[in-house]
């Protein structure tokens, strides 16, 4: 799938344009970009996917499009648009990782690939956990270790789970001393 760009002043920027004459242009760049025709269509395309032909007269008077031959050529906002190559080289990227697969699943007895984080990436919270690792890329503890590092984020959760209803306990109780 590919898609059409448009900035966020294109609506400004069309304001000199008939609802039919804008309804063409955006057509013209959705249909150049699904076709990787590189903002140029051939003419008799047109018919294939304008709402409004009889438009076109209004966007070349105003130098959006030329007419070239055959050929209608999109100028206005045809440089936010992806070519023909860009989207080509992302689509044959993108299948290439997608061969690449996902993440292994359980169980399978292949290792995990481990990504490395660099130590001045790595967040605040990373670097003073005591978790396992398991979901950030990182190795998993295992054994007495992991038991231990278990064990500890147990008793931090019970005795951060103490100080809230402690902390709720005393709201409560001044709430009942307030006539």
């Amino acid at each position: 799938m590919t898609w059409s760009k448009l900035s966020d002043d294109f609506p400004d920027d069309c304001d000199c344009l008939s609802d039919a004459a804008f309804r063409l242009h955006v057509e013209g760049l959705c249909w150049s970009n699904r076709k990787l025709l590189d903002c140029r269509i051939p003419r008799d395309h047109l018919r294939r996917f304008a709402t409004h032909p009889e438009a076109l007269p209004e966007l070349v008077a105003v130098g959006w499009w030329t007419e070239d031959g055959d050929e209608l050529a999109i100028r206005h906002h045809a440089g936010y648009q992806r070519t023909r190559e860009q989207v080509l080289a992302q689509q044959a990227a993108n299948a290439a990782n997608g061969k690449k697969g996902g993440r292994p699943r359980k169980g399978t007895g292949s290792p995990r690939e481990l990504s490395e984080i660099h130590p001045l990436t790595r967040s605040a919270s990373e670097s003073r956990s005591e978790r396992d690792g398991t979901g950030s890329g990182q190795e998993a503890l295992t054994g007495p270790l992991a038991e231990d590092a278990h064990a500890r984020e147990d008793d931090e959760r019970a005795a951060a789970l103490r100080a809230v209803r402690a902390r709720i306990a005393e709201r409560e109780r001044q709430r009942q001393a307030t006539p």
